[in-house]
């Protein structure tokens, strides 16, 4: 395997192109400690009643002027452009990009980490499917929020959502099998791991499972304030989605 192919790319390819049919690409999922689980791609293709309750408040909340973050192939944009809203999406996968445009969705090859000048500004940014993981450690965040500050129009928010594990020691019973979640229960908010299509593999790296009540630390010193956490506790594991608003 080579860490600079494109495995979300190659596995949302093929489930574009099989017609969004079940079975025909899997996303497999490995952590550092060996553990390993698969997700079907073709779960990036279905609509909105399938997804979490807190994804589909975010896109409900956005507004204005909306950047993607982690579009990935168009699962939550492609359904914001049909209901008529402006919506520019960004992803690091060449694949994704590729499949989100055939989708309807206006999306480039970008990091959050390095947003290009020329995206321009924005009233609404979605980082959803737990994509408020993307933020990284607090360093990394805060550059990064910065970065989307640059980037946005006076009372700009941001609509973030990720899985709301508890600090306690031991397991949730409700997280369904398949689900790594041990490390974030003992307060290791950082899983490493990389994802694998075929013979594609992504370079290694850190996942935030950062708890709601310590969004606070995360977004301290930055241009951004916590505004609300919604968190919702009826899913087979816990989510949240948090509303950042800029300041000033």
């Amino acid at each position: 395997m080579t860490a600079t192919d494109d495995p979300f790319g190659d596995a949302y390819r093929c489930a574009h192109e099989s017609g969004a049919q079940p079975g025909v690409a899997h996303l497999i999922y490995e952590m550092e400690d060996g553990y390993i689980y698969a997700e079907d791609a073709v779960h990036y293709f279905h609509g909105p009643d399938t997804w979490l309750p807190v994804d589909r408040m975010a896109c409900e909340r956005a507004t204005g002027r909306i950047l993607d973050i982690g579009c990935g192939p168009g699962r939550h944009g492609s359904v914001l452009v049909q209901s008529g809203k402006d919506v520019v999406g960004i992803d690091t996968s060449r694949g994704g990009v590729e499949v989100a445009r055939l989708r309807g969705v206006e999306a480039h090859v970008a990091s959050v980490t390095e947003l290009p000048d020329d995206l321009g500004t924005f009233d609404t940014f979605l980082m959803l499917g737990a994509n408020l993981g993307l933020l990284g450690d607090p360093e990394r965040s805060r550059g990064t929020l910065e970065g989307l500050a640059r980037h946005a129009r006076p009372g700009a928010r941001l609509l973030g959502t990720n899985m709301a594990f508890a600090e306690e020691a031991g397991a949730d019973p409700r997280a369904p099998q398949g689900v790594h979640t041990a490390r974030a229960h003992r307060g290791e908010e950082f899983v490493r791991m990389r994802v694998r299509h075929r013979t594609a593999a992504t370079e290694w790296f850190d996942f935030l499972f950062c708890p709601p009540d310590r969004l606070e630390e995360v977004t301290r010193k930055t241009p951004w304030t916590v505004h609300s956490v919604h968190r919702d506790d009826s899913t087979a594991w816990p989510t949240y989605l948090a509303d950042l608003r800029l300041e000033g």
